[in-house]
């Protein structure tokens, strides 16, 4: 991990942080096209974004590096909630093969059962990383945007 994060803060001085190249522009799709399949409640759109090796950074949690589980935990999502997303990209950078995505995540997360509805606003990061011509989310990080504020 430590790697991918180094990387990513050389990548910054020379990446492209511009959002209007091809690459930056298929990355953009991967980060508007997972909210998409999330609201769709798309399971096979959903994990097509994600790389086999994917690890998730949930806040409060260990890492999750069983893409099974990944999966698990988009079954109890689907199967408790219907999600209304809205995601917001605040940067994008690009540097060879990999790049990352910076944002927020508001909305609700309305509840299908009958339970409570829980509210969004998260704030995120997203490392990505080209697998021939596509782009793969290969690590997602995200917390609170209240706990970004402290």
């Amino acid at each position: 991990m430590a790697a991918i994060l180094g990387s990513c803060a050389c990548m910054t001085a020379s990446a492209d942080c511009g959002e209007a190249s091809a690459a930056a522009l298929a990355v953009r799709a991967v980060a508007e096209g997972i909210i998409a399949a999330d609201n769709g409640r798309d399971m096979v759109r959903v994990l097509a974004f994600y790389a086999d090796d994917a690890i998730w950074l949930p806040p409060d949690e260990p890492p999750v590096t069983d893409r099974a589980v990944i999966r698990q935990r988009y079954e109890g999502l689907f199967q408790n909630f219907d999600p209304d997303i809205e995601g917001r990209i605040d940067e994008i950078c690009v540097e060879g093969g990999m790049a990352f995505v910076r944002g927020h995540n508001g909305g609700w997360l309305v509840s299908r059962v009958g339970g409570r509805s829980r509210g969004l606003d998260d704030v995120y990061l997203m490392v990505l990383l080209q697998d021939g011509s596509d782009w793969k989310i290969s690590r997602l990080m995200w917390h609170s945007a209240s706990a970004a504020a402290r």
